[in-house]
């Protein structure tokens, strides 16, 4: 019996260590965690956590706590109390969306969608560098590719992987949305946190509260998923510059006076359904590229009452059991059926939509006389809006008149991000 002990004692030693490996490195350190579980040549004691990373392709999301040295200063010794309830929001509703959170940055979080590296996609690269092989003849007569060593090595070289093309990616990317819209939802929603709003350390002079906000941005694409430090200290994440990116346009959400934003390259892995929720607010260039980007929001009004959740009077199943199902049997309906959603978006009406579209595509088309008037108008529309009118609007029309409303003759329809 003392050994069956010992033995029970060291087995809950290990779990507990798996456990807390698990929280430490997340999803990017398996690799870390495998390779060095691993024993080879009759055992080896030594640790090496800086193993050469890889590359993989996922769904990136970057968020961020608004007015944070506000919160910092004010709320001192209990910031960590702050802090901890909303990432407990950001980490479950992301999680049960199917994502991780991979980096908390004090005010800001890391959250990632893996799709698979780079070996498991192969079979979705570009049809154009299949095209090149099957024209040099390094395709076999069975239709499977064989390596040729006669091909030039500007014709096999990597091609980079179609993810519209991924059997699935589409559910995958809604609920990345989702996921997101839920932690706008519950941060208005949460009692522990709706009880900073009336805090007189956060309010100051402002009579109206103290309103918490965040920021999010979403892209899609590849990253080295890896180590990153050295033997004193290893974190394990995600490097590239589509992760840049989603952290750049949480920050552009500022610019645009909105709660999210989205890349084309998210926006087109996304269902019809929910894309035809997604609002398109400008077409813009990045700090490093020269390729015009259009960006999306979906608009959501937070200045209103979210019902607290509860499970149905007879069912037998917890309230967290319930939303997890509910986000595992996830369908498209969700988009119009799910009360959060459309209670977000109530003050988008498909009358605005159309103003701000005609406003947006006359301000593109350089029709500048004619973009003022719709999207002055898109704005009136939006006046009980968090902001009092719409941001995007606002965010063209203060551009056009830093321009004193007239479009340059060399304007080519897109204007580069100011922001970072």
């Amino acid at each position: 019996r003392t050994g069956d002990y010992e033995t029970h004692v060291v087995q809950l030693a290990i779990e507990k260590i798996t456990a807390l490996l698990r929280i430490g490195f997340g999803v990017a350190g398996a690799e870390i965690i495998s390779s060095n579980m691993a024993v080879e040549g009759g055992g080896n004691a030594s640790l090496n956590p800086m193993i050469p990373g890889r590359r993989v392709y996922a769904l990136f999301g970057f968020c961020d706590i608004l007015s944070f040295d506000l919160c910092t200063e004010k709320l001192e010794d209990e910031i960590m109390t702050f802090v901890n309830s909303v990432a407990r929001i950001v980490h479950d509703e992301v999680t049960r969306w199917g994502g991780t959170c991979n980096k908390n940055l004090g005010n800001a979080f890391l959250m990632v969608w893996r799709i698979g590296d780079e070996a498991a996609l192969a079979d979705y690269r570009g049809v154009t560098r299949r095209a090149s092989e099957r024209s040099t003849g390094s395709n076999g007569s069975d239709g499977h590719d064989y390596h040729n060593h006669h091909v030039p090595r500007k014709v096999i070289k990597r091609g980079s992987i179609d993810l519209r093309r991924i059997p699935g990616l589409d559910i995958l990317s809604d609920k990345a949305l989702v996921g997101f819209l839920k932690v706008i939802v519950e941060i208005n929603r949460d009692l522990q946190l709706l009880a900073y709003r009336n805090d007189p350390r956060l309010c100051g002079d402002n009579d109206d509260g103290f309103f918490l906000r965040m920021g999010f941005g979403l892209h899609a694409g590849w990253a080295i998923e890896g180590a990153v430090g050295s033997l004193q200290k290893v974190d394990a994440t995600y490097l590239s510059p589509h992760v840049n990116m989603a952290a750049r346009m949480e920050a552009a959400t500022r610019q645009f006076g909105v709660a999210i934003l989205i890349t084309r390259s998210f926006f087109k892995l996304l269902s019809e359904s929910a894309q035809n929720h997604c609002r398109k607010v400008d077409v813009v260039t990045v700090k490093g590229s020269n390729v015009p980007m259009p960006i999306y929001t979906y608009d959501t009004f937070q200045n209103q009452v979210f019902p607290q959740l509860r499970a149905p009077k007879y069912s037998n199943l917890a309230l967290e059991d319930i939303l997890s199902r509910q986000a595992e049997n996830y369908d498209a309906s969700v988009w119009t059926s799910d009360p959060d959603l459309t209670q977000l978006r109530c003050l988008a009406t498909n009358q605005f939509k159309k103003t701000f579209e005609k406003g947006l595509n006359d301000y593109l088309g350089g029709r500048w006389e004619f973009a003022r008037e719709q999207l002055e108008k898109a704005d009136k529309m939006m006046a009980s809006n968090d902001i009092g009118g719409d941001g995007p609007s606002r965010a063209i029309l203060k551009y056009m008149a830093e321009n004193d409303w007239v479009c340059p003759p060399s304007w080519q329809g897109h204007r580069p991000l100011t922001s970072k």
